[in-house]
């Protein structure tokens, strides 16, 4: 995996990342990968709804989903 570095970040943007990868129980690298991902998918889908494709529709349909079954901790 590639590095990435982000300089000059807001205290509070990385008190906020710090506190859901405690809540987490993840290390602070896979809290931002997991939160890159999520918005990724929450900007993407901003920018699919304006076409009307059906497989586009489906596959937003799916991540969805995904995104609302519950954590599999402890497995």
């Amino acid at each position: 995996m590639a590095d990435l570095l982000l300089r000059d970040m807001d205290p509070l943007l990385l008190e906020r990342i710090r506190r859901i990868a405690v809540a987490r129980g993840w290390s602070r690298e896979d809290t931002c990968v997991a939160l890159l991902e999520q918005g990724l998918f929450a900007s993407e889908l901003e920018v699919r709804s304006g076409f009307h494709d059906p497989e586009v529709d489906a596959l937003a349909d799916a991540i969805a989903a995904l995104q609302a079954l519950p954590d599999a901790q402890g497995l």
